[in-house]
């Protein structure tokens, strides 16, 4: 094996074209896509010919739909492997996640994440170069129940979907305030109302034990200091965990993508059960995680001298300007006469003065360029990329290398973001950054 190189990016949400402008910082970010062995990024989208309805209450609010020929404009961006599992995937249902399926095939793309079942979705994508090869496995925790695929039964085919990692919270309480829990389960009449439950199954499903209680679909444990804490599901991390020593055996390099808006204490830190879930990838053979999903930075840890990015925000940004809105996210707006598509995005944001828009850090966000030689990662440059802030809705979210100013911010920002973790992000004076690799 030679030396191979992988440049990572966050969610592509590409809903029109020339993703790549007449601006020459952002021809720059495309050579350094196309000069990279494999370069990925998230496909968040579902571009569909029309397969598939719209999913009531889509994931995070909203459908993200748009015309199949976003994917010849991603790919034209430089991107040469896509992850599909997303909150997104779904937000036309089964027919448009085996529309995308049949689109991403059709076209030879590789892409992982989604397919007709879960063994389709859980495997696996390899991508072969002259120097060497990627194994791409991409998994989501953000999706609605039902959209996870499902394996068949002997009876029945499984479901198309994506590749889950389900999880549990749990919220630690004093004993005192697991009593009082119990007692308004009591008085308000609740735990009346689980007659049936307990009539059919010989136990109280919100009681399992005394020091645990069940309320309002979260889980209450009894602690000596109140918190609030998550963990993988056993199953999806093993199942996971298994794919990815299969493509370890496999490939040369193997990259784990995960989608997951869920924060720890601060939007900017990771849920606990993530964290588990990338060290976990790293032991069982993984070299690379990335992590996107919040639509901001997360940071970046070296586990075992192997990079986990907990989110590399955002690579494309084209929410407002997608053209089909399905009928339930127009009615969310006020009222009054015939919507367009224009008009319901502007309405949404408050006309830029809510959601995205006035938020710069969603419009910022790093492509990491990793190199490998014999396997082991030898260099980790950053390249900040601006998507626009502040600029005319058709005009933001498209991405550029960022100029000198706005990349010193990025990068220093990156680097508080890392510092939990034990890593260093050096601030070059040429805009570019490096992750420090030595004492991983």
């Amino acid at each position: 094996m030679t030396r191979l190189t992988v440049a990572l990016s966050g969610d592509c949400m590409a809903t029109r074209g020339a993703l790549i402008t007449a601006d020459p910082a952002a021809a720059e970010l495309r050579d350094v896509l196309y000069a990279a062995d494999f370069a990925f990024t998230n496909l968040e989208v579902v571009p569909t010919g029309g397969r598939g309805h719209p999913v009531h209450n889509a994931a995070s609010g909203g459908g993200l739909i748009a015309d199949p020929g976003v994917i010849d404009e991603i790919v034209a961006a430089g991107f040469t492997v896509l992850g599909c599992a997303n909150n997104h995937a779904l937000d036309l249902g089964v027919g448009g996640v085996l529309d995308t399926v049949d689109l991403l095939n059709t076209k030879r793309i590789p892409f992982s994440g989604i397919g007709a079942d879960l063994t389709a979705a859980r495997r696996p994508v390899y991508v072969d170069r002259p120097g060497g090869s990627l194994a791409v496995i991409s998994c989501s925790s953000t999706f609605l129940p039902g959209q996870e695929a499902a394996a068949p039964s002997p009876d029945l085919p499984g479901r198309p979907g994506l590749n889950p990692l389900r999880h549990s919270a749990t919220l630690h309480v004093t004993p005192a305030q697991l009593d009082l829990l119990r007692e308004i389960d009591g008085e308000t009449g609740l735990r009346a109302r689980r007659a049936e439950a307990r009539m059919l199954l010989g136990f109280d499903p919100a009681m399992p034990s005394p020091d645990r209680l069940t309320l309002f679909g979260t889980r209450f444990q009894a602690a000596d200091t109140p918190g609030f804490t998550t963990t993988c599901d056993p199953k999806d991390l093993d199942e996971i965990s298994r794919w990815v020593a299969e493509a370890r055996r496999r490939a040369d390099l193997v990259m784990v993508s995960v989608h997951s808006h869920e924060p720890g204490p601060t939007p900017e830190i990771p849920g606990e059960f993530l964290r588990v879930f990338a060290h976990r990838m790293i032991d069982e053979g993984a070299d690379i995680v990335i992590g996107h999903g919040p639509h901001l930075l997360r940071g970046v840890e070296l586990h075992r001298g192997k990079p986990i990015f907990y989110s590399l925000g955002n690579i494309v940004s084209q929410i407002e300007l997608a053209d089909r809105v399905p009928a339930e996210d127009y009615a969310k707006v006020a009222a009054g006469g015939q919507r367009t598509p224009g008009q319901y995005f502007a309405e949404l944001s408050a006309h830029g003065r809510r959601l995205f828009a006035p938020h710069r850090p969603y419009w910022q966000s790093l492509v990491p360029v990793l190199t490998f030689d014999g396997g082991a990662l030898v260099g980790a440059a950053l390249h900040p990329v601006d998507l626009g802030f502040g600029e005319p809705v058709h005009r933001r979210g498209r991405p550029r290398v960022a100029g000198p100013a706005d990349a010193k911010d990025i990068l220093t920002d990156f680097a508080r973001l890392a510092e939990p973790f034990g890593t260093t992000v050096t601030v070059g004076a040429t805009g570019t950054g490096e992750l420090v690799l030595d004492g991983s």
